[in-house]
């Protein structure tokens, strides 16, 4: 930690790539209708294939989507959310009287009711109200809020609306059939509803009647297809055999001899093809797992769109289909014992979760899955047979599928992984990149038009920000006294930019080029707390430790003193209550502050004579100790530690005054010189006695754990309603954590009992957004139902976005 601004090039790290965007539906009457529509929505949008759909049910303005679906969500870090607008065709679908009522009420005289009707029938409803969705997203994720550059929430406002007819440019851009192009899409129009979702869930959708004007050719499905499409469906690959591809080619085909059309070739022209064009999937390693998700819910099959996108592979299969007597129970089945065979990482079971059906079913189906092969073996060469390597199915909660922390998302095919150095300037914490990055267009853009915008993901190695809407635009950026040119939201791994320039563009000046800004733990604390119409200042307790940390260079480097041989040199300094005069054995006691000699620094930690020296030298560079003298007044005999700067050939008395020489007398009698003495800072003194290498301790703790961490010292963070002071505060890999720190072992005050000072920690966690809250305390045990208080506090008390786990960290420091 340092203040002054220090310049040095690092390593930056770069991405190109296509949106991540939810489309967010009312499910109204038909909700796998509905999905359909989104689907085909999505299927039209540049990065459509890495999109996912949301049902959000209810048709007043705070209606919300399933809790459950939230943590999925926010793994996947949506850069947008956009909202599906139904047309009047829709709710003719729902219902049957309508499309008469409207005919009759709206037709002109010269039309047919058909005239009149398709006329009539695009027309958008009115528009869907997001407030409630909106409010947990905010709380959840952390999307783009627009150009405003301080606004610090996800708003209803924000909520994109995506029409049917709409061809959108810019951050959702349509991806057209070019002339010379072909896409393929399927006629389900004659297939069970639900297994239609299935497929085109897979494959993308088109309305190849509203896209007439496009080189689009719809293939008839017969009922002998539907066992190898709901392969398909399930595993992301097709059968080999089952679907007789070529004849449903040649059945629509124009010319006399139509070439045949592998399966291949549908799949590299498919909707959700075509909106993956000019990118590739960029996954994380190692990768996630393969999940099926069961029900009849629009909430499953949002789930298992949700798992698909951010895993790579995840599939939904309405309940009703695996019956025993279900005519497809036995291909769903083959299908899923494919996904228990192939897989990169056998390790990984085959994640069976459901948002609507009980974790009974979900084990038969695993059970199920998994008894084909108990007892098998394989045999390798002329070895003996050993059992056969299968990856298990595995019944678990939606929560626990979102524990896996892997990524899947569709990146620029040669600006995926840009490394630059990168010229930095570091202040209070805080770190400026000060040239803009030199960056490519994406090869998108050479196709779908200048109007495109794509999303520019930049990282900085050991400064992982949290993903949270509270970080400003402006928090992320320098300021440079002009107009602002990017918008840029904290993702979870990244600082993400749009690239248009959103300032004073230009033909020249199209793309953004922010000097992006990654804020401090104290500027990114300062932010959380003012969303919410609060504030966060250092404690006293905090200003120690932050000169402490200042002293040493980092809190990584005093807690590193403060856990070796120097913590002994350290705790010398303290002499024991009982002691505050005299020789103490480690040091001399003057009003019970501890002076230390060279040869007490030998003599406790073992270490020859030179040794000392060169650990002391480091404490004296660092400003830690001071060398000085202990001399007494020749007038009122009061004994001080005088440093050796204000001693010469005389001293001035710091209690009266009177100016003694230094002569035999003013020191230990028995010593014939002076002997050199060390005193230690002042606040380092503060921070052992108070217990303020607990915090720090704690925190080093975590911070080994992390490869980024961003710490503040110990605050107070207040609102209207009081002061809380929290020990714990800092974010490690993008997690917030927050906690106590205690040398005792109960969070019960002064003021507050323990249930109550639970409620404050907890009140303090849910303002700064917390993903942990961590209890530390130097003893080996907290007293008796103290992590339960806490947890009852989350329980009673969380009002927004993720509660938070709730830890013991035991046995931190030493007590003093």
């Amino acid at each position: 930690m340092t203040l002054m601004k220090q310049l040095e090039y690092r390593p930056v790290g770069a991405r190109l790539r296509a949106p991540r965007f939810v489309l967010a539906y009312r499910p109204m009457a038909d909700w796998v209708y509905m999905a359909r529509c989104a689907v085909t929505q999505v299927s039209r949008v540049w990065g459509g294939s890495g999109a996912v759909i949301l049902p959000v049910p209810g048709e007043t303005e705070q209606a919300t989507t399933h809790s459950g679906l939230l943590p999925s969500l926010r793994n996947y870090d949506p850069d947008h959310v956009a909202g599906l607008v139904p047309t009047l065709a829709d709710a003719a679908r729902m219902d049957s009287t309508l499309r008469d009522r409207m005919v009759a009420q709206y037709a002109t005289p010269d039309e047919s009711s058909d005239t009149t009707w398709n006329r009539l029938s695009s027309l958008s409803l009115q528009m869907p109200r997001w407030e409630g969705l909106a409010g947990q997203l905010d709380g959840w994720c952390s999307p783009f809020k627009g150009v405003r550059q301080n606004k610090q929430r996800f708003e209803a406002h924000n909520v994109r609306n995506l029409g049917q007819e709409h061809d959108s440019r810019g951050s959702l851009a349509t991806v057209s059939v070019l002339p010379d192009d072909q896409m393929f899409t399927l006629d389900l129009s004659r297939v069970d509803p639900a297994i239609a979702l299935m497929v085109e869930t897979r494959l993308g959708s088109a309305d190849a009647a509203a896209r007439r004007d496009e080189n689009i050719m719809e293939l008839p499905v017969e009922d002998e297809d539907l066992p190898a499409l709901i392969h398909l469906a399930i595993t992301g690959k097709p059968r080999a055999t089952g679907w007789d591809l070529g004849s449903r080619f040649r059945t629509v085909a124009e010319g006399d001899s139509p070439q045949d059309l592998t399966v291949d070739e549908f799949m590299a022209a498919t909707a959700f093809a075509h909106t993956g064009r000019w990118t590739m999937r960029l996954s994380s390693y190692p990768p996630g797992p393969a999940v099926c998700v069961v029900g009849e819910t629009a909430e499953d099959h949002a789930l298992a769109m949700l798992c698909d996108r951010q895993y790579g592979h995840g599939a939904w299969i309405p309940t009703r289909m695996l019956a025993d007597d279900g005519p497809y129970r036995g291909v769903i089945k083959n299908a899923l014992h494919t996904l228990q065979t192939f897989h990169d990482d056998d390790d990984l079971p085959v994640l069976v979760t459901s948002v609507s059906e009980p974790h009974e079913v979900l084990e038969a189906l695993a059970n199920d899955l998994n008894r084909p092969f108990a007892g098998m073996t394989m045999q390798v060469d002329d070895g003996s047979p050993v059992p056969l390597e299968i990856r298990k199915a595995q019944a678990v909660s939606p929560s626990t599928v979102a524990e896996h922390d892997a990524m899947s998302l569709l990146a620029d095919p040669v600006s995926y992984q840009l490394r630059q150095s990168a010229p930095t300037g570091q202040e209070a914490g805080g770190v400026s990149i000060l040239a803009p990055l030199q960056l490519p267009e994406v090869e998108a853009a050479v196709h779908i038009g200048p109007e495109l915008h794509w999303y520019v993901d930049v990282w900085l190695p050991r400064h992982t920000l949290p993903a949270r809407t509270a970080l400003s635009s402006s928090c992320l950026t320098q300021e440079t006294g002009g107009m602002p040119d990017a918008v840029v939201r904290a993702g979870r791994q990244s600082v993400t930019f749009i690239s248009a320039n959103m300032g004073f563009a230009t033909p020249d000046a199209r793309y953004a080029r922010p000097l992006l800004h990654f804020p401090s733990a104290d500027k990114v604390f300062e932010e959380l707390a003012r969303a919410r119409g609060a504030m966060v200042e250092r404690s006293d307790a905090g200003r120690r430790a932050a000169i402490a940390a200042e002293m040493w260079g980092s809190p990584e480097a005093l807690a590193a003193d403060l856990t070796g041989p120097v913590r002994t040199v350290l705790n010398s300094f303290l002499p024991p209550k009982t002691r505050r005069d005299g020789d103490y054995g480690v040091g001399y006691a003057v009003r019970g502050d501890g002076y230390v000699a060279l040869e007490d620094i030998k003599t406790s930690l073992g270490i020859d004579i030179f040794e000392a020296r060169d650990l002391a030298d480091r404490l004296l560079d660092m400003n830690v100790l001071r060398r000085g003298l202990l001399l007494n007044c020749a007038r009122c005999h009061f004994e001080a530690f005088y440093r050796i700067e204000l001693v010469g050939s005389t001293f001035d008395c710091e209690a009266c005054g009177h100016t003694s020489g230094v002569t035999r007398g003013r020191w230990y009698a028995k010593d014939a010189e002076p002997h050199w003495y060390y005193a230690i800072d002042q606040v380092v003194r503060n921070l052992l006695r108070s217990n303020g290498d607990v915090p720090l301790l704690a925190a080093h703790q975590l911070w080994q754990k992390a490869s980024s961490v961003l710490w503040s010292p110990e605050s107070e963070v207040a609102d209207s309603d009081g002061s809380i002071e929290i020990d714990l505060c800092l974010v490690a890999d993008g997690r917030i954590i927050v906690g106590e720190a205690k040398s005792n072992n109960t969070l019960r005050g002064k003021k507050y009992g323990t249930q109550e000072s639970a409620a404050r920690l907890v009140r303090a966690a849910q303002i700064l957004s917390a993903d942990e809250i961590v209890l530390a305390t130097s003893q080996n045990a907290w007293a008796r139902g103290t992590q339960a208080a806490v947890l009852r506090a989350v329980e009673d008390g969380w009002r927004s976005g993720p509660p938070p786990a709730v830890t013991e960290m035991l046995s931190v420091g030493e007590p003093t």
